[in-house]
């Protein structure tokens, strides 16, 4: 294993996030309150720069923002992290590329406009050259033009530089890229589309994922790697055998950036002379990290940070009761980092049984009164109403408040998941209860 900092060049994306969190998503023609906004440093080029920064790579940037207010913090923020960002070239006639979020209740709605990002051309490589000689690995994305993408593989392939493509977001790809690259990273969901399979057989224990590799393979790309979530990710051995790797189960803050810091981090690794398997579980380390803080760029670990969870002795742990209290649908599989399991349904679920919803107590007395439940019957266009209602109950309850300082004492010790039959994820009473347990 080499002893050398690794060298890494991303060519991708600048944006700047601005994520707005509101009670609920706006309809056409709605207009409605905000509670926060936040304008975050993002884009899959930048993020995956300061993930490799942070795990010890020597991290060089060519990209492309505008000359405004957005660009300014955005290069800034890169340079704090010690990335050389000498290739990312200042448009003075168009903006810094802009994702819009939207969040409500774990829900989101976005909009990008790539502003700048659309203008990172092949003369753009041509021009720094020079940063492509000098890495050991190039990072490449699909959020800046295809065409520019494959321009950039073909000449990293010229100089004998391993070239890494993160599919995402997942776009038609010429042929001759395929054969240019010597990992391709989609998840799951890409490597259906890219394979032409059915999203309906996706899953993990089918022969899904050995057809869909196997398919880009042939096609050209040298390694498949899959990344798949909560079930870690997987790869074709050279016998064509899948070969996975297990995920890591942690405390979910933030997901924005998992994938980014995979790639990143899979990269560095294989610079480091590690095999594809130690590589990838490397890579699934760095990303279970990623997810334990909010922000993406700010949830990138350091390489010390994924050495002591490797190690077992640097496993986050969730400061905030907004971190520790989340809401599930019971019907969904129960799971190690649910934590304390929370029936907050005034009846029982219907057809399920004890051992399958494993609750470790139900409050009833927490949950709406059977009247309100019954105005309310799960119309979207009664939600505002039934959660100014149900909050009122709530607050003038003494059994409420004696329930919700229970569910935040257990909070401040481990995880608690507040469980709810209803069948939409952001129309129903566990979200405002939540809402309601943060706010007092």
């Amino acid at each position: 294993m080499t002893l050398t900092q690794p060298k890494v060049a991303v060519i991708g994306s600048l944006n700047m996030d601005i994520v707005v969190e509101a009670r609920q998503i706006p309809q056409i023609g709605e207009t409605l309150l905000g509670d926060r906004v936040r304008f975050i440093p993002g884009g899959k080029g930048a993020n995956q720069a300061v993930a490799a920064a942070r795990l010890g790579a020597s991290t060089s940037m060519i990209g492309a923002v505008g000359a405004d207010a957005f660009g300014d913090d955005l290069m800034a923020a890169l340079r704090k992290e010690g990335i050389d960002v000498s290739g990312v070239k200042r448009l003075t006639d168009t903006a810094t590329g802009v994702a819009s979020i939207y969040v409500a209740d774990g829900d989101n709605s976005i909009l990008v406009v790539p502003g700048a990002n659309d203008q990172v051309t092949p003369a753009d490589i041509d021009q720094h050259l020079d940063k492509l000689k000098e890495a050991d690995i190039v990072l490449l994305q699909l959020e800046i033009p295809v065409e520019t993408v494959l321009y950039a593989a073909r000449i990293a392939k010229s100089l004998g530089k391993k070239v890494i493509l993160n599919p995402a977001p997942a776009r038609e790809l010429p042929a001759e890229l395929y054969g240019c690259i010597d990992y391709i990273t989609p998840n799951r969901t890409e490597l259906g589309r890219y394979a032409g399979i059915g999203l309906d057989m996706t899953d993990v224990n089918s022969d899904f994922l050995r057809l869909a590799m196997q398919r880009l393979k042939e096609r050209g790309a040298a390694q498949v790697v899959t990344t798949l979530g909560a079930d870690g990710s997987a790869y074709l051995a050279e016998a064509g055998e899948v070969r996975t790797v297990a995920g890591h189960v942690i405390s979910v803050v933030d997901t924005t950036g998992a994938g980014d810091c995979f790639n990143a981090a899979l990269a560095v690794a294989l610079v480091q002379g590690q095999s594809l398997e130690e590589a990838i579980q490397y890579a699934s380390l760095a990303s279970a990290l990623a997810v334990t803080k909010f922000g993406a760029q700010a949830g990138m670990p350091t390489a010390d940070e994924v050495r002591r969870f490797a190690a077992g002795t640097g496993l986050p742990q969730a400061t905030t009761l907004g971190e520790q209290i989340r809401v599930k649908r019971i019907y969904e599989t129960a799971a190690p980092e649910d934590g304390y399991r929370i029936l907050v349904d005034r009846l029982w679920p219907r057809g399920m049984t004890k051992a399958d919803a494993a609750i470790d107590e139900w409050m009833k007395g927490i949950a709406p009164s059977p009247e309100l439940r019954k105005e309310f019957a799960h119309r979207m266009e009664r939600y505002a109403e039934f959660s100014t209602n149900y909050l009122r109950e709530l607050n003038s309850s003494p059994e409420c408040a004696v329930l919700a300082d229970r569910i935040r004492e257990i909070a401040r010790e481990r995880p608690v998941t507040l469980l709810y039959a209803a069948k939409d994820p952001v129309y129903n009473h566990a979200n405002v209860l939540r809402r309601w347990l943060l706010d007092q």
